[in-house]
């Protein structure tokens, strides 16, 4: 509270509005998960939640409600995909017209379907195929796994399922450093992090075999990202390591870099540039590469345009 005291009376003003929209929004897409699932339950579909979706549902870490969120993720406990896509789009969700980002031909072996928008609210669905990307190894987190040890839940006569407190856990680093790159990149989501920290602090979470979980990432290569999470936790917490678990040198220097980063902001830019150098030749060399990017510009070309425009 001593430090709260120390904010600008703006800042706080800001703050609070700023919580006071995100609870708006946040009911709205209660309304949309709420939707969903009674649809998918009505031809007897059971979705398995992911990540913030799970945020809206009762007796979660404390605040969980107020968690920002810009959709709403889920895969299916019962069913796949496709299936769940062709009932919610028979209701009336569909894709955005005006998002190119929507295209279903960029999605075709993509780790979930082209975002649906619920047909009365702003809010929209993404349906996993799989729990991570495609670009990782598909053992790092695999969506058998989670459906087989997810937990059944009933939220106001619906049914649904939620993954094991460790797989949360693990979905939530795993996505943040692996799939986001931050561990590569040296970005940190402090919304991220602060979950994972509150879903460290449940009962039961004491109770994970970290070892045993980090030497099976090793195999993959994951185990030290996930390791410099933790870490990075503890810096930012003061959330103690779980028994047994040392970071090695890659998680210890990718979080000196990053702290040297944020003292010396200058060197942000330089870093990424650098990594983009060494990333090029394989670029280039990849033929999925170049409409990708030029999708891109593209996008990048059109919001030039709405900003300079006189009514941007």
């Amino acid at each position: 509270m001593r430090r709260l005291d120390q904010v600008p009376h703006e800042v706080v003003t800001a703050l609070a509005e700023l919580h006071r929209l995100n609870a708006q929004r946040n009911g709205r897409l209660r309304r949309v998960l709420s939707d969903t699932i009674g649809i998918l339950n009505a031809v007897g579909i059971e979705p398995l939640l992911l990540k913030g979706s799970i945020a809206l549902l009762p007796d979660q870490y404390p605040l969980a409600e107020s968690r920002m969120m810009s959709d709403l993720d889920m895969a299916l406990h019962n069913a796949e995909a496709e299936s769940a896509e062709a009932v919610l789009r028979a209701a009336g969700y569909d894709h955005h017209p005006d998002l190119e980002a929507c295209n279903p031909a960029s999605f075709q072996a993509h780790h979930h379907l082209v975002p649906l928008f619920h047909p009365d609210v702003d809010g929209y669905v993404e349906l996993h195929r799989s729990v991570l990307s495609s670009r990782l190894p598909a053992e790092s987190l695999p969506l058998a796994s989670m459906r087989a040890a997810a937990q059944r839940h009933d939220w106001q006569g619906l049914r649904l399922w939620v993954p094991s407190l460790e797989h949360r856990l693990l979905h939530n680093a795993l996505h943040h450093q692996a799939q986001n790159a931050a561990f590569r990149h040296d970005h940190r989501s402090l919304r991220q992090l602060l979950e994972f920290a509150q879903l460290r602090s449940l009962p039961g979470a004491e109770a994970i075999d970290w070892p045993r979980r980090l030497a099976e990432l090793d195999r993959i290569g994951l185990g030290e990202a996930v390791r410099g999470y933790l870490l990075g936790n503890e810096w930012l917490f003061g959330q103690a390591l779980p028994a047994g678990v040392t970071p090695g040198l890659g998680a210890r220097w990718a979080e000196y870099r990053f702290w040297l980063k944020v003292e010396y902001p200058v060197l942000a830019p330089l870093h990424d540039y650098a990594l983009r150098l060494v990333n090029l030749p394989k670029r280039l060399m990849t033929p999925s590469w170049y409409p990708a990017k030029a999708r891109y510009l593209y996008r990048r070309w059109r919001l030039s345009r709405v900003r300079h425009s006189p009514n941007g």
